[in-house]
């Protein structure tokens, strides 16, 4: 019998550039955020949508490359928002 190939666990990570407001002492050390498949598809677009426009900017620029997503989670209504941001400076 054929031994089971072995996968990955995940599927990819990134560092974060910033993260507001600050972390308390008492937060979790990791926090799952589970979404249906039809609203992964719209996250997914809408991080797409937010690279092009990023993509478009001189990145040759000291903003072109202060250029950044901002994903705003709202825990309290359930929700993720995509946002264009700046880096912060220095």
């Amino acid at each position: 019998m054929p031994t089971e190939i072995k996968t990955k666990q995940t599927f990819g990570s990134a560092d974060v550039a910033h993260v507001s407001p600050q972390f308390r002492e008492d937060v979790p050390r990791a926090m799952n955020i589970v979404i249906t498949f039809e609203e992964a598809l719209k996250l997914h677009l809408a991080i797409g949508q937010t690279l092009a426009k990023l993509n478009s900017y001189n990145r040759a620029t000291k903003d072109g490359k202060r250029s950044a997503v901002n994903l705003c989670v709202y825990p309290h209504v359930i929700r993720i928002s995509v946002n264009e941001a700046k880096l912060p400076r220095g």
